[in-house]
Formats: structure tokens, C-alpha cells, sequence
């Protein structure tokens, strides 16, 4: 009768720590920032497949100049479980939109270019191609003070590693990562170290 009663015991606290792990990891979920790229107020985000981004009316291209028109069904397959390093660039009204992506399949069956997702989206204020306005997650990086841009993806959730921040800071690139759960956020200064020229929003893979 007593090792029911330890039994029933043990069962109750696996039971109530399995919720409170469940929770805290909904909750870690919830407060994740997942990158959003905004072209001219509309909304493209990581995990969405290159099929609803030309269904939102935007073009891809593979070169920057152009005007898209890509044809993605003369794409070929997307390996499973393959992720591309490759630059697609992303045209609205037959404009570099100055934006462009990469993708991913996690499935272990190859995929067509259309039905795979996009993990990471590249703004770069460098080029101008167009005037199309450009902000990620309502964050307009282009041209922007460093600690500013800091200050507003930190205000979003996202968190820098201050040992991080200085490390990177004193390389030749002046990159700065932040990082929020499966996400992150990398912002290239200019040569001054001063100012946010480029930034890559991705889901680490």
C-alpha cells in the first residue's frame, strides 16, 4: 500500500513538472521575435514557401538587375533537408526591392523551388535600386545610427551579447548578432562602425 501511495506520488509531480516544462516552452515560443521583412507596408516572413511570396505579387530573379520573372517551375528541386546559401532577389513592378532570400527544405523528400521555405531575408541600404521602403519587423535599419538599432530590436526581444557585440564590433566587418529563441539577427555597420548599412534576419538552421 505504501509504494501505491509513493507510486501515485512520484506520477503526480512527473505530471505536474512535464506541464510546467510545457508551459515555459509555450511561453518561450510566444515571445520568440520571428523576422518579418515589410516591402511598401506589406508583410513577408521566415518560414513562408516562395509560392505565397509571388503569390503576394512579388518576382524573384537571380540577378539584381532585371526585373524578376524568374520561372519557378524551371527550378530545380530543392534537396531534402537542404539549406541554400544562395541569394534570390525579390522584384516589385519589375524593381529591385533592394531584399532577397534564401531557402530551406527540412523534409527528408526533395521539393519543388516554389513549395520550399524561406529562412533568412537580406536588406542591404548600400544599393539602390529602387524606392521601395523597406523595414524589418517595423524597424526601418536602413542608414541608422548603431546603439538606435540596437536600442529598437532589443526593445522587440531581441538580446545581444555584450562580449558578442565588442568581438564583432572590432572586426573589419562590423557585424552584430542578436539572437531570439530559433532566430536571428545580423547587422552589418558601415565602415565607421557607426551606422546599420545591411541587415540579415534568418532562423538558424
Amino acid at each position: 500500500m505504501e509504494k501505491k501511495k509513493q507510486n501515485k506520488f512520484f506520477n503526480i509531480v512527473f505530471s505536474v513538472v512535464i506541464v510546467v516544462v510545457a508551459v515555459i516552452a509555450a511561453i518561450n515560443l510566444l515571445n520568440q521575435v520571428k523576422p518579418e521583412v515589410s516591402i511598401d507596408g506589406q508583410t513577408l516572413s521566415v518560414g513562408m514557401t516562395v509560392q505565397e511570396l509571388t503569390d503576394a505579387g512579388f518576382s524573384v530573379g537571380i540577378s539584381m538587375k532585371g526585373s524578376g520573372g524568374l520561372d519557378l517551375d524551371a527550378q530545380p528541386q530543392v534537396p531534402g533537408e537542404k539549406y541554400s546559401s544562395t541569394s534570390y532577389y525579390i522584384f516589385k513592378d519589375g524593381e529591385y526591392t533592394n531584399v532577397d532570400f534564401s531557402v530551406y527544405n527540412k523534409s527528408v523528400n526533395s521539393c519543388d523551388f516554389k513549395d520550399s521555405r524561406i529562412y533568412a531575408f537580406s536588406f542591404s541600404s548600400r544599393l539602390n535600386f529602387s524606392d521601395t521602403e523597406v523595414s524589418i519587423n517595423g524597424i526601418d535599419v536602413g542608414g541608422m545610427e548603431k546603439e538606435e538599432a540596437l536600442l529598437a530590436f532589443e526593445k522587440l526581444g531581441v538580446k545581444f551579447d555584450n562580449d558578442d557585440k565588442e568581438e564583432f564590433l572590432s572586426g573589419e566587418y562590423g557585424f552584430i548578432i542578436g539572437k531570439s529563441g530559433d532566430y536571428s539577427f545580423e547587422l552589418e555597420t558601415d565602415d565607421d562602425k557607426e551606422v546599420i548599412e545591411s541587415i540579415r534576419a534568418k532562423q538558424r538552421v
